[in-house]
């Protein structure tokens, strides 16, 4: 008799094929449609450039890929013979699609924009021969002005646009030397509704002769609007025109280009765009304010019956509109559901949200239309980064040397993080994330030296509910990602739990069954998995395999909490993230359970109380941000360079009991990096760091309390940077330290140093130095001998007043 395992395992398999079958339908019914629909329209493109002597070389390529298209939907067809090869065939079908879509959305509008403009200019030329002055004639006859005036209604209710940014905008406007201004910001923010306020204004109307109002929107091609304007032009000569381009995209912003260069002085451009689309004039749209959330949401609801003066059912308003994140777009689309609704209706939103269901779970336009913005991320690694950010809590910073370490390991970005910071960059362009950093000495730095603790980005709520939504798209046994979400004692309804018996017996059988696979256990084939709890949880509260799994998220919020046992299973395991958002540090247990995993690499550990250390021969990295360290660093049993005998990187930050480094580190010879900033306590280098031959970067910086540096210091030979800002005690360097000859990089604002050593002018390959103005003479002395050397001085105040401000919002203040 067959084994019942075998056979459910078969079934499921069946399943995931079938599934992916489903996929193949609408993916085959969407390529046949948009091959059918293009075959026609390319005849008569490629006819009437033949016929206007215009290129025909993209129109030709573009006919080889329908015809390519079409051969590929007749060979990739599902019979009952070959129906197992639907994932195959699907995933053929979508990379012609996607291949097509981009090509109709790069090359093909390149060249439309060249042949109009030849075409264009072919038309002037014919319309100025003595032949044609009649067809001019006509023409111009056929042309109807598209003014704002006559076109556009004053937004029928608004709110939070008449405080100060709307003032500094219309300012601007009017009487700023900017010829464009770009206002950008999310989808469905309120922007095109302020910008027809701005055009209603009684003085914008008497400041320009004309205002134009145009959207071009993400399939914009060009359009007979825009060519009217341009013909249109000239007959204002001089007189100022307001020309308001709506919702640019960034494949469009040439055109924006093209008007800035035709208008008169004294005209004005605005362009809204959801990502910023010009260089300066840049101004983010502002969030609406709480009270001018309900007000809106309440504008949408009505009429209603229901008694929004009565204060518990404010409370459930405020719930909603929270829910809403704010946005008008999503205010707008809950209150119009809602609108004629009982309180019942009310009550069920708010219950389902509580629950953890998100809006874009009940409103698939809303869905739609946040979805539209990731049309922006055409680099599909871009848009798997995008997605890694719904890792991390709501309404939280989301660390950015988290990211590199995330990204390095799951994508094989470079370890310095350049790759991962240009796509975070791309992603703060294009409005799906912000950054903040904590300190603006960061700035004078150029962040040269790949230095990223204290950079963060900040992500709009709806957009982070948009990445967890799509991964829940995926069926449970496929997702790259797994996000749980485990408040309070609500867990998702799959999650395989134990009672307390249960699980002391698991417990106790562990030991003789860890080699062997457990047929209760939930499997999971995610790569990345994120946990958030606000309680600590028994070890064995759950009964999880997630063999794949590379990233290990956990955020916390609890004073303590126990690493479950299944962690010692991923064997896959190489980045572990820990971070605690409450206000006190997390007493971290268990955390022997890591020995376990040899795939281990990087480590960072956020708001934790850190238990004395355990082998982790194979970590290269440890990043400790706010934590407790001296249990960790006085109490262990096993020296730091036995329980990390391969660290390559060390940072320990904001660390505040931190007094001295543990004991055994300089026995560490495969470190390379050794950053500790912003520690209060820490007052002493171990005069054995010369041992620390390997060291190439040494960063004690925000260390107030930093007296002398060991003059052993001078044996680290492959030293290239060396970071002593604000060490406001230390008054003197060693004096060898010019032996430091591989040194490239000299911070040291904000010292007590009042003179240099004779020894510094070996320094023969140091190339920067940044330094205050009480020892910026010493060193002008010094590039008279090395005229390449670059010198700059850092404004002690602005890096004192950064200190005292970071330790303030972090309470560090004893």
């Amino acid at each position: 008799m067959a084994d019942p395992s075998i056979i459910l395992e078969l079934v499921e398999k069946l399943s995931n094929i079938a599934g992916r079958g489903l996929e193949y339908r609408s993916t085959r019914q969407i390529l046949e449609s948009t091959t059918r629909d293009l075959g026609p329209l390319v005849e008569q493109i490629g006819q009437y450039a033949q016929e206007n002597d215009l290129q025909t070389e993209e129109i030709e390529k573009l006919k080889k890929i329908i015809e390519a298209n079409q051969e590929v939907l007749e060979k990739c067809k599902i019979r009952p013979r070959n129906f197992w090869l639907a994932p195959y065939f699907q995933r053929k079908l979508d990379e012609k699609y996607q291949s097509l879509l981009r090509y109709c959305s790069v090359q093909m509008q390149t060249q439309i924009a060249r042949d109009l403009k030849r075409a264009l200019s072919k038309l002037s030329s014919d319309d100025n021969s003595p032949g044609n002055q009649s067809t001019s004639s006509q023409a111009s006859k056929r042309i109807r002005t598209r003014t704002f005036k006559g076109n556009e209604r004053f937004p029928e209710f608004t709110v939070g646009l008449d405080g100060p940014f709307m003032k500094e905008l219309k300012s601007k406007l009017l009487h700023g030397d900017e010829q464009v201004l770009n206002l950008h910001g999310l989808a469905g923010s309120g922007k095109t509704t302020l910008a027809k306020i701005l055009c209603h204004d009684p003085q914008v109307k008497d400041k320009f002769k004309d205002i134009f109002f145009e959207t071009l929107g993400s399939q914009f091609r060009g359009n007979e609007a825009i060519d009217e304007l341009q013909d249109r032009l000239p007959e204002f000569g001089g007189n100022p025109v307001l020309l308001v381009l709506d919702d640019v995209w960034p494949a469009s912003k040439n055109v924006v280009e093209e008007f800035r260069v035709q208008i008169s002085a004294g005209s004005k451009i605005f362009v809204t765009s959801r990502v910023p689309i010009i260089t300066l004039g840049r101004y983010p749209m502002e969030q609406l304010s709480e009270d001018d959330a309900v007000a809106l949401f309440l504008h949408f609801i009505q009429p209603s019956d229901i008694d929004f003066d009565d204060n518990e059912i404010r409370k459930i308003v405020l719930q909603i509109v929270k829910g809403c994140k704010r946005l008008p777009l999503a205010l707008e689309f809950i209150g119009r559901e809602l609108q004629d609704k009982g309180i019942e209706e009310l009550q069920k939103v708010q219950l389902e949200w509580s629950r953890g269901q998100s809006i874009l779970d009940s409103n698939s336009e809303l869905l739609a239309h946040l979805q539209n913005s990731l049309n922006l991320l055409v680099d599909e690694s871009i848009r798997e980064c995008f997605m890694d950010l719904g890792l991390f809590p709501e309404d939280q910073k989301i660390p950015v040397s988290a990211l590199i370490d995330i990204w390095t390991e799951l994508y094989n970005l470079d370890e310095l993080g350049i790759c991962a910071m240009t796509i975070i960059r791309k992603l703060m362009d294009l409005n799906l994330a912000a950054g903040i950093k904590v300190r603006r000495i960061v700035r004078i730095r150029r962040v040269e030296d790949n230095y990223y603790n204290n950079h963060f980005l900040v992500q709009h709520d709806l957009f982070r509910e948009l990445a967890i939504h799509i991964s829940n798209q995926e069926l449970f046994e496929n997702r790259k990602r797994l996000i749980i979400d485990m408040n309070g004692n609500d867990h998702p309804q799959w999650w395989p739990q134990q009672n307390q018996q249960e699980g002391i017996t698991a417990h106790a059988l562990s030991y003789f069954t860890k080699w062997f696979k457990d047929p209760n256990q939930k499997c999971v084939s995610a790569r990345i998995l994120s946990i958030s709890t606000d309680q600590d949880i028994n070890p064995d509260w759950c009964n999880v395999q997630a063999d794949d799994a590379i990233v290990l998220v956990l955020n916390l919020r609890t004073t303590k909490y126990t690493l479950p046992e299944f962690i010692k299973q991923m064997r896959n395991l190489r980045v572990l993230i820990v971070t605690n958002y409450g206000f006190r540090p997390s007493e971290l247990k268990n955390l022997e359970l890591l020995e376990f995993l040899r795939k281990l690499k990087r480590i960072r550990l956020e708001g934790v109380s850190v238990p004395p250390l355990c082998r982790l021969k194979n970590v290269c990295k440890l990043s400790l941000y706010m934590c407790e360290v001296k249990k960790a660093f006085e109490t262990s049993s096993i020296e730091f360079s036995k329980a990390m005998p391969g660290l390559v990187e060390l940072n320990i930050d904001y660390c505040k009991d931190l007094a001295k480094l543990p004991s055994g580190l300089c026995d560490t010879t495969t470190l390379r990096k050794l950053s500790i900033s912003h520690c209060n306590e820490f007052n002493e280098l171990p005069q054995e760091i010369g041992k620390l031959e390997k060291l190439e970067l040494l960063r004690i910086s925000y260390c107030p309390d930093i007296k002398d540096m060991p003059e052993s210091i001078t044996k680290l030979k492959n030293l290239s940077f060396l970071d002593i800002t604000y060490c406001g005690s230390l008054r003197k360097l060693p004096d060898k330290i010019g032996e430091l000859r591989s040194l490239r990089k000299f911070y040291m604002p904000s010292c007590a140093i009042m003179e240099l050593p004779d020894s510094i002018k070996d320094m023969d390959n140091l190339q920067s130095v940044i330094c205050d103005e009480y020892t910026y003479p010493f060193w002008e002395v010094i590039k008279y001998i090395h005229s390449g050397l670059n010198i700059k001085i850092a404004k002690t105040m602005d890096t004192v007043l950064d200190w005292l401000l970071d330790l303030s919002s972090r309470g560090l203040f004893h």
